[in-house]
């Protein structure tokens, strides 16, 4: 595995590759042999416990290598290459995404604020493939972090710790701890190395008991007269909250390629079962609502496709936009992935509920551990708050910055400029400024001009879409009520279905081809805003519902880009 490893450190400059290099060495997830295959993954999530062979692979690949910045030693330059690596690993598995996410979640403070030494500290133990947490939540005070109980106070030559964290990954494992504490003039951040602390100081607690994700480490610790020196805080003591605010910009953008990842294993399984399955007299495949199901999955997952890419590639290149597009990436991801397996489920029929036969009884688990993507770094309510009240700060206060270009945002897989992780800081407010949304007005003038009619129609709707939502929230402000009641979480979500058709419409423009799929993922997403348009035709879900199963056939991720898979194992094909 060696020689994988310089490739990776090689082609990381390349589009995707080193993404790629990583998916060819892990093999055919449908083979039970594969290192990381389904059967592994279904029997450990039976037996509780980590897929450790899986984990030690990903370690000899260096994949731990792209959660460290260039500047500190590893390979992490652009995070739509992250975002890509993140869907390969959890189209397999997405204990192995959260395994690997919550040391890059523990990681990234210490990469925006943290001191040289820090940062020195945090990539040695990344790069030699350990873990780390970020110790936020309590049991008592959920995600109102506010009433965060653990204290910090300062003592002669550092801080002394008290408190426990609850339901954090990697509390058992991890080589360094990030905790959220109240300290004097208020929270702050301070990164706990265990080999740096009195024995018994630091205790780990017993794994907490999932529904999904089961072969994770989800777990917690207690700090106890836990003394640290005055090099724990990570950047300033005061802005802790602050600090965990920006932090969660990366994360929930980076929970899409967990969701993506997810939703094609689930649309492959029920592809290849309805192609296999005969009812009839022929492939259930044939049937029209089977057929009907399936292209409406493909259509969301395009559309989370976009979605993501946009938010990605914006971590890159407009940090001052974050803290609204990755609020908005948490809500329409999430969503729609859970949508794209229950469909997948309805399709399936009874084997969606098996612990065995189709993909080794892989899609059950799949299932349980998707469910978690709306919960954690926000629930759905949580991240709605979140996008309601940056929309009426926006609406306040334009201060505008940096204009992002469309190339920029909708241009998958093309070079970015590195990240440069204390240069440019993500900012708390968006500035009132949204070039996905307000771009809707130039696009849709494109398509009337040169685009196939149906899909200008949709668009002049998305545009109105858009303005009704605008003229509410500014009625709803102006009478003072938008704190208050439901009505700003419908028109948060609103915005976040207007963005969703806004990234497609953009995606379509600057990659060009075949309009079927953004006609049907902008119709769906009109349709969950009760906007009246017209159906796209049974003769575009057949289309939808043949592109689907030959990309399934070919063995290519279910995307808007070419990209090949590891090679498929006939005994392994569902």
């Amino acid at each position: 595995m060696d020689g994988m490893s310089t490739q990776l450190r090689s082609s990381a400059s390349s589009a995707y590759a080193a993404a790629a290099a990583v998916e060819q060495a892990l093999g055919d997830p449908f083979d039970p042999e594969s290192v990381s295959s389904f059967a592994a993954s279904v029997r450990a999530d039976e037996e509780e416990a980590p897929p450790l062979s899986a984990f030690a692979t990903l370690r000899e690949l260096g994949v731990h290598r792209a959660l460290v910045p260039e500047a500190d030693g590893g390979s992490l330059t652009s995070f739509d290459d992250l975002l890509m690596l993140s869907r390969l690993l959890a189209r397999r598995d997405l204990v192995l995404t959260v395994g690997v996410g919550s040391t890059f979640l523990a990681s990234v403070p210490v990469w925006l604020w943290g001191d040289a030494e820090q940062r020195a500290r945090a990539a040695e133990v990344v790069l030699g493939g350990g873990w780390a947490t970020l110790g936020v939540t309590e049991d008592t005070a959920g995600s109102d972090l506010v009433a965060t109980g653990t204290r910090a106070e300062r003592i002669d030559g550092g801080f002394r710790l008290d408190g426990e964290k609850w339901l954090v990954g990697n509390a058992r494992r991890a080589g360094f701890y990030v905790v959220l504490a109240q300290s004097d003039p208020s929270f702050g951040l301070f990164m706990v190395e265990p080999d740096r602390v009195r024995a018994g100081t630091l205790r780990r607690l017993d794994p907490v008991r999932t529904l999904g994700l089961r072969a994770h480490d989800l777990s917690g610790f207690a700090l106890e007269d836990c003394v640290v020196g005055e090099d724990a805080p990570v950047g300033r003591v005061g802005r802790g909250l602050e600090m965990v605010a920006s932090t969660l910009q990366f994360t929930r953008t980076l929970v899409s390629g967990m969701c993506l990842g997810g939703a094609d294993t689930a649309l492959r399984i029920a592809v290849g079962w309805a192609r296999s399955r005969r009812l009839y007299g022929a492939p259930i495949f044939e049937l029209p609502p089977v057929r009907r199901l399936l292209a409406g999955a493909f259509a969301d997952l395009l559309t989370c496709e976009c979605v993501a890419t946009a938010a990605a590639r914006g971590l890159n290149v407009a940090p001052h936009r974050m803290s609204l597009w990755s609020a908005v990436a948490k809500y329409v991801v999430p969503s729609l992935s859970e949508q794209i397996i229950r469909d997948s489920a309805e399709v399936l029929s009874a084997r969606n509920y098996l612990r065995e036969g189709v993909a080794a009884g892989a899609f059950q688990k799949l299932a349980r551990d998707v469910a978690i993507t709306t919960v954690f770094e926000g629930t759905q309510l949580v991240v709605l708050e979140t996008i309601r009240a940056q929309l009426a700060h926006g609406a306040r206060r334009r201060a505008g910055g940096e204009e992002v270009s469309r190339a920029d945002l909708f241009a998958p897989g093309a070079p970015l400029p590195a990240w440069a992780p204390q240069e440019r800081r993500p900012s708390l407010s968006y500035g009132g400024v949204d070039e996905v949304v307000d771009g809707l007005d130039e696009a849709v003038e494109e398509v009337r001009a040169a685009g196939p009619p149906e899909l200008a129609t949709l668009a002049v709707e998305v545009l109105a879409a858009r303005e009704q939502t605008r003229r509410d929230l500014a009625a709803l402000m102006a009478g003072g009520a938008h704190r208050t009641t439901t009505h700003g979480y419908d028109l948060a979500r609103a915005h976040c279905l207007v963005h969703a058709a806004a990234c497609c419409l953009l995606m379509w423009l600057e990659r060009g081809g075949d309009a079927d799929w953004v006609v049907l993922s902008i119709s769906r997403l009109l349709h969950r805003l009760g906007r009246a348009c017209p159906a796209p035709g049974d003769a575009v879900e057949q289309r939808r519902a043949a592109a689907l199963a030959q990309l399934a056939q070919d063995g290519r991720l279910l995307s808007l880009l070419d990209f090949p898979l590891a090679p498929t194992t006939t005994r392994g094909a569902p």
